[in-house]
């Protein structure tokens, strides 16, 4: 047998290996054959959790460099890759690609992770901008890529969400004629199937997907006539009894919905220049703070992250994308981003390993 701590239990071993950083792994994976087959079960990293011995790090859907030989002077859409931050080290690194494709991730997917595995969920082709339904999961114990279950139909620009009980809904966003979609589903993981839901009342393109009080809640959106004219509304699937329930006026701030956030025990959105938090008993948005004063009216994306928010946006003058860390207290900490990892991060979700 082989054993890569001489003399000392398994079971002690067991607890040192438990609490290594997630980015040490593959060092580990490499001294004997014991430790790579416990590093890569999918109950070791439950045990992490259950022993508080998890980290939680930061996965970014980012604009990758292509570079450009001398030749080709013309301007290229960019590529997206998947890009790790881990805060607690400040030290960032990339995933790896996915094998199906070579000019970057699908533009525009829903990106979620549940149970220690990455799901890319429709969006554009890469390289021929045509709407997909497929699936990509990305299992970080192994660091490996396989297909999942196609969806029933493509999507892109669509609310997503992830249950209680983990499993991902989709609902609205358009499909490859650009019509909106009042269209509904939930994917089973464990068992990599979809199940079509009840549709909602209206068609909604580019709304946005939380989980809140144990429902899928469909922020805003617009159908396909009045294009970019944002719903004031909401959508509430119940999965206890399959059946959505409207919120009338819950999204009278206007704009895009996509950098709203369930966390810390709220709904938070960053518009205006202000930190807002939504009031589910009056149904109304309170100011809470100020977004930093070097950020853009809009943050692009944000995710929780233990007790904070991670928030990307725009500067004003420059255009560049800049990223922070805010607290309930309402401070801001910006963080650094080394040269590599500077490119537009068109969403971010929050993995714990």
């Amino acid at each position: 047998m082989e054993v890569g701590i001489p003399n000392l239990p398994h079971e002690i071993v067991r607890e040192c290996l438990l609490r290594v950083n997630y980015n040490s792994h593959d060092n580990l994976k490499a001294v004997c054959r014991n430790w790579e087959t416990m590093l890569t079960s999918p109950l070791f990293y439950e045990d992490r959790k259950i022993s508080g011995t998890s980290e939680q790090f930061i996965c970014l859907l980012q604009a990758i460099s292509q570079g450009k030989s001398p030749q080709d002077k013309r301007q290229r859409s960019p590529a997206y890759g998947l890009t790790l931050y881990y805060p607690l080290e400040d030290a960032w690194d990339s995933l790896p690609s996915i094998p199906y494709f070579s000019g970057g991730i699908p533009l525009f997917c829903q990106c979620v992770c549940v149970n220690q595995k990455l799901f890319m969920i429709g969006g554009w082709h890469p390289s021929q901008w045509e709407a997909m339904k497929s699936v990509f999961i990305y299992d970080f114990p192994s660091r490996t890529w396989r297909r999942g279950a196609d969806m029933p139909r493509v999507r892109s620009f669509f609310a997503c969400s992830i249950s209680p009980d983990g499993l991902i809904y989709v609902a609205g966003g358009h499909g490859d004629n650009k019509s909106a979609l009042r269209a509904a589903e939930a994917y089973d993981v464990k068992h990599d199937r979809w199940e079509i839901l009840a549709p909602m009342s209206q068609e909604r393109d580019r709304c946005h997907g939380v989980f809140l009080d144990g429902k899928f809640t469909v922020i805003s959106g617009y159908a396909t006539e009045s294009q970019g004219r944002f719903e004031r509304s909401a959508e509430v699937f119940d999965p206890s009894t399959g059946v959505w329930s409207r919120v009338e006026n819950m999204w009278n701030i206007g704009g895009c919905p996509r950098s709203c956030v369930a966390a810390l025990g709220h709904l938070y959105f960053f518009h205006n220049q202000h930190v807002m938090r939504y009031n589910g008993k009056e149904n109304v948005w309170e100011v809470v703070a100020s977004l930093p004063q070097c950020m853009d009216d809009v943050a692009t994306c944000a995710t929780v992250w233990h007790d904070k928010i991670f928030v990307s946006g725009s500067t004003y003058k420059s255009g560049e994308q800049v990223c922070y860390m805010f607290d309930n207290s309402g401070k801001w900490v910006h963080i650094e981003r080394p040269h590599d990892f500077v490119g537009f991060v068109q969403s971010a979700i929050t993995v714990e390993m």
